[in-house]
C-alpha cells in the first residue's frame, strides 16, 4: 500500500490498519516491531506489555525488552498521518475553524471551504449526498483542539490524534463494507437475470419435447424457484441489516452531535481563559519591555553626563594648558585641582540627592502605609458609625411608625365608639317611636271596641222595642189554633 502524501486523505484502509498499534489501537508513534511475529506497537505500550507480561502481545511467545526492532518504514509515515488527519478535505491544508457534516464525520474542511463548497453544489464534498445545506454544518471540536494544542504547545496530543485516527478508520471500514453490500447485491441480481434468460432460451430449445420432459421440466423450474426465494430472502436480509447499519449510524452520529455540543460549551470557557491568560501574558511582556526601556535610557542618560563630564574636563584641561604655559606649573595645578574638586562635589551631591531621593521614597512608602492604615482605621470607625446612626434612625423610624399605628388605631377606636352610641340612640329613638305607635294602636281598637258595643246596644235597643219589650209600647201576642 502506498501512502497519499502532504495534505491529501489516506484513503486505504488496509494501509492505516497497518499503522494501528496492536496493543493502543491508536496511531502507531516509534514503532517497533518484535522477532518472532512482526507485530507492530508504539515504542512505550510495547515496553509497558513486556514489563508487565514478558510475552508478545499477539502470539504471546516470549520476549526481551532489548530484542524488539524499530520499523522505520511505518514510523516515518507517521508525521504523514497527522498532516492528513489535521487537513481540510478541500484546500488541502491545515483545517481553519474545523466543521464536518453528520454523513461524514471524518471528512472535516475549513469552515470557509464548506460553506463556499455548499452553497455553490448543495452536496456533502465527499460523498456527494444532496439537498445538503450551510445550517447541516457542525464544528469538528476535537480537530480543532487537536490544533489549538499543536499551536500552543508546539506537539501533538496524543488523545485527540488517536480519536481522529480510529474515526477515519471506523469510517473507511463502514465506507468499504457499504461498497461490498452493494456489489454483492448487484451481482446478485445481474446471477438472476442471466438464471431467467437460460430458462427462457431451455424452454424455446426444449419446446417440441414438452410432453417428453414434462415432469423434468417441472422440477427445475421448482428447483429454480427455490433457488430464486433463497437470493430474494438474502438481498431481503442484506437489506434489513443494511437500514439497521444506517440507522445505528444516524443514532451514532445523534449522539456524536450531542456530544459536539456538549464538548462545545466546555471548550467555550476553556477558550475564553486561554484568551485571558493570553492577555495576561501580553501585558506582563509589554510591562517588562517597558521596564527594560526605561532602565537602558537611564542607562544612556548617565553615559552621556559622564561623558559630557569628561569633555568638559578635557577642554578646561586645554583652556588651562594654553594660558598658563606648561602642564607642571603651580597655577595649572591649582586650576586642576579646583576643577576635579568641583566634578568631586557634583557627584557627592548627585549621590547625596540620589540618596536623598531614595529616603524620602522609602519615607513616603512608610508614611503612606500609616496613611492608609488611618484612612482604614477611620472608614471602619465611619463606617461603625455610620451603622450606628442607621439603627438609631431606623429605630427611630420604627417608634414613629408604631406611634402613629396607636394614635391612628386610637382615633379609630373613638371614632368606633361615637358611632356605636349613635346607633344606640337611634335604637332608642326607634324603640320609642315604636311604643308610641303601638299606643295609638292600642287607643284606636279600645275606640273602635266602644263604638261596636255602641252600635250593639242601639241595635238590641231597637229590637226590643219592635218586639215590645220596652215599656213605651205594649206587648203583642200571637196564636197560631184554627177555630
Amino acid at each position: 500500500m502506498v501512502a497519499v502524501k502532504s495534505g491529501e486523505n489516506v484513503v486505504s484502509v488496509g494501509w492505516l490498519q497497518e499503522h494501528q498499534c496492536g496493543l493502543c489501537h491508536g496511531l502507531i508513534e516509534n514503532c517497533v516491531s518484535t522477532p518472532c511475529c512482526q507485530s507492530t506497537a508504539c515504542k512505550h505500550c510495547a515496553h509497558k506489555h513486556i514489563k508487565s507480561n514478558s510475552s508478545c502481545w499477539t502470539c504471546e511467545a516470549d520476549v526481551d525488552k532489548d530484542k524488539l526492532e524499530k520499523n522505520e518504514d511505518i514510523s516515518s509515515d507517521y508525521e504523514v498521518i497527522i498532516e492528513s488527519l489535521l487537513a481540510c478535505a478541500v484546500c488541502n491544508s491545515v483545517c481553519h475553524r474545523a466543521v464536518g457534516l453528520s454523513c461524514c464525520p471524518s471528512s472535516s474542511v475549513c469552515r470557509a471551504c464548506g460553506v463556499k463548497y455548499i452553497t455553490s453544489n448543495r452536496t456533502c464534498w465527499h460523498c456527494k449526498a444532496e439537498n445538503i445545506r450551510s445550517e447541516d454544518v457542525d464544528s469538528d471540536q476535537k480537530l480543532r483542539d487537536a490544533i489549538n494544542h499543536y499551536k500552543d504547545e508546539g506537539k501533538h496530543d496524543k488523545k485527540l490524534i488517536d480519536f481522529l485516527f480510529d474515526r477515519k478508520l471506523t469510517f473507511l471500514k463502514e465506507k468499504v463494507k457499504n461498497v461490498e453490500d452493494d456489489s454483492k447485491l448487484t451481482s446478485d441480481k445481474s446471477d438472476n437475470e442471466e438464471v431467467k434468460n437460460g430458462d427462457k432460451e431451455a424452454s424455446e430449445e426444449v419446446g417440441g419435447d414438452e410432453s417428453q420432459n414434462g415432469s423434468e421440466k417441472e422440477e427445475g423450474e421448482h428447483m429454480d424457484t427455490d433457488e430464486d426465494s433463497k437470493k430474494r430472502d438474502k438481498s431481503v436480509s442484506r437489506e434489513k441489516a443494511r437500514k439497521r447499519d444506517r440507522s445505528n449510524s444516524r443514532r451514532r452520529d445523534r449522539s456524536e452531535s450531542r456530544e459536539r455540543k456538549r464538548d462545545k460549551k466546555k471548550h467555550k470557557h476553556k477558550d475564553e481563559k486561554r484568551d485571558d491568560r493570553r492577555k495576561r501574558k501580553h501585558r506582563s511582556r509589554d510591562r517588562s519591555r517597558e521596564r527594560r526601556r526605561s532602565r537602558d535610557r537611564s542607562k544612556d542618560r548617565r553615559k552621556r553626563e559622564k561623558s559630557q563630564d569628561r569633555e568638559e574636563l578635557s577642554k578646561k584641561e586645554s583652556k588651562s594648558k594654553e594660558n598658563g604655559g606648561s602642564v607642571g606649573s603651580f597655577a595649572a595645578l591649582q586650576k586642576r585641582i579646583r576643577i576635579e574638586s568641583e566634578i568631586v562635589e557634583k557627584k557627592v551631591k548627585e549621590k547625596i540627592e540620589e540618596h536623598i531621593a531614595t529616603m524620602v521614597s522609602q519615607q513616603l512608602q512608610v508614611r503612606k502605609s500609616e496613611i492608609e492604615a488611618e484612612v482604614l482605621a477611620k472608614v471602619d470607625l465611619a463606617r461603625r458609625n455610620m451603622e450606628e446612626e442607621v439603627k438609631l434612625e431606623i429605630d427611630t423610624m420604627r417608634k414613629m411608625r408604631e406611634d402613629e399605628e396607636k394614635r391612628k388605631m386610637e382615633e379609630m377606636e373613638a371614632a368606633m365608639r361615637e358611632k356605636e352610641l349613635a346607633l344606640e340612640n337611634e335604637r332608642k329613638k326607634l324603640a320609642e317611636d315604636r311604643l308610641a305607635i303601638l299606643e295609638h294602636q292600642m287607643k284606636i281598637e279600645k275606640e273602635k271596641q266602644k263604638e261596636k258595643k255602641k252600635q250593639e246596644k242601639k241595635v238590641k235597643q231597637e229590637q226590643m222595642k219592635i218586639l215590645g219589650k220596652d215599656k213605651s209600647r205594649p206587648k203583642l201576642s200571637f196564636s197560631l189554633i184554627k177555630n
